[in-house]
Parts: C-alpha cells; structure tokens; sequence
C-alpha cells in the first residue's frame, strides 16, 4: 500500500509536478540506478526487463496489460531524453492522464517498479536530505528564477527591469545620470525581491541561492525580507549571459555540491 506523506518539501514538488498527486491505480512508478558512463539504451532494457520480470507475475491479467503498456511509454522516452549525468531517476507514466514525469535524483536508488497510486516515499525520504531550492540569477536589469528540487530545474519566472546606463563622462549632469541608473538598478532588484518574495511563500522554499555581479547580487541580499534572507544558504556561479540549456545544468550542478542538509552545519 502506498501511504501519502505530506511533508513541506513534498508539498513543494507536487506544486511543481502536480501530476504525481493523482490516485489513478493506473500509474506506472519505477526508479532506476543511472549508469556513471553515460546513457546505454541495452543498459536500461536489460534493467528494466529484469525488474519487470520480478514484478509482473503479482498482478492480474487487466493490470499486466497496463504494466506493458506504460513499461512500451518509458522505454519510448527514456530513449528520447537519454538522462545521464546524475546517480538515479524517478520515472512516473500513466497514458489515461497524459502522465509521463523523470525526475533526475541526487542519489542512487535501487530498481524498483509498482503499479498503482504514484510512489513517492523515496522521494519524500530524499527530499529530506536534499530539499528544494529557489535560485535567482540576477544582474542590474534582469533576472531569472528556478526551482532546483532534486535533481531536476525548473523555470519559475523571469523579471525584465528597465535599461540600467553606465556613466563614463564627468560633470553634473553625469552625476544626475548616474544616480538615475542606480535609482533604476534599485527599482529593478526590487522587483526582483517580490517575485522571490510570492514564489517562496507560495511554494515553500526552505533555501534560497543568488547569483550574478558581485553589485547586483549584493544589493539583492541587502533588499530581502529578514524572514527571506535567513533562507539564503549560498552564492553560485552562474549568469544570464548563459544560454537557458547549459544556464540550467550549471545551476542543477551547483545547487547539488552544497550537500545533502544533514552535511552542512546546523
């Protein structure tokens, strides 16, 4: 029997993934170990085909029919997003509800398959050690905004602020200039700080990380809400100038090298 479990971090990934909260019988849950080199389709056929085998003699003729069904629907994707680079996968599929969910893990799991309500006590156990984060990535103008929950990154938001100028030459009236381009800076961040500001609260992120220019970023922190800025956990290396694909592999990476929560001091 799968028991439900409700913890803040779960909560937070059903908000994100809010398929996973179906009680549709019909859903294909199976967690698979990753291979360290790379993404071999034999790999996988052979993994799965050993743990379907293992499980598929326990259920009745009408539920076999569905189990083949959906195994057909992951290996079809599993060979389509080929996951690589991360120790496990969570993998959710059910074709009545338009299911089909991988959810990258920061650690390895044992193979595993079940039919029936979504199996989310692996997930909820290691969402206790790695739980999900808010990450803003900002400069004077602009930001974006992710979610990093396990292995997995999302996109929250993006913030587009007014054009900030640099002031190269003297005088008055490049004094007046430069303090409109700071006055503008502030008002973009601050933009910045309500967007975190309703998706922490909506969401129920227990850790923040920011990254950008050293100005930027400082002027971000210096803005937050007291009950925010004791949720920022760390800075990271990461900038807009960064192409979306490799933006979000570079945030995933770092968020993961801070550690599971019961590695950092508390």
């Amino acid at each position: 029997m799968t028991i439900k479990l409700h913890t803040k971090a779960l909560t937070t990934l059903l908000k994100l993934e809010p398929q996973l909260n179906t009680e549709d019988e019909r859903t294909l849950s199976l967690y698979l170990p990753v291979r360290a080199e790379g993404f071999d389709a034999s790999h996988y056929e052979l993994l799965i085909k050993h743990t379907v085998a293992e499980y598929r003699h326990k259920l009745e003729e009408k539920q076999q029919r569905i189990l083949d069904t959906e195994v057909e629907r992951v290996r079809t994707h599993l060979n389509l997003v080929r996951p690589a680079g991360c120790p496990g996968l969570a993998i959710f599929s059910n074709e009545e509800i338009g299911m089909q969910s991988l959810i990258r893990l920061p650690e390895s799991v044992a193979a595993r398959i079940e039919l029936g309500r979504p199996v989310l006590e692996t997930l909820e156990l290691m969402l206790r050690r790695f739980p999900p984060a808010l990450v803003a990535v900002v400069d004077k103008r602009d930001a974006r905004l992710f979610a990093s929950i396990l292995g997995e990154v999302i996109t929250m938001g993006s913030v587009t602020g007014q054009e900030v100028r640099h002031i190269r030459s003297g005088g008055t009236s490049a004094a007046s200039n430069q303090r409109k381009a700071e006055n503008r800076a502030r008002a973009n961040l601050k933009s910045v700080v309500e967007s975190i500001e309703r998706i922490a609260q909506a969401d129920g992120f227990d850790r923040i990380f920011v990254s950008g220019p050293e100005e930027a970023r400082a002027e971000l922190l210096r803005d937050l809400p007291k009950r925010l800025e004791r949720l920022v956990a760390g800075h990271l290396s990461a900038s807009l100038d960064t192409p979306p694909g490799k933006l979000a592999v570079d945030i995933g990476a770092q968020v993961l090298k801070f550690g599971p929560a019961s590695d950092r001091p508390g």
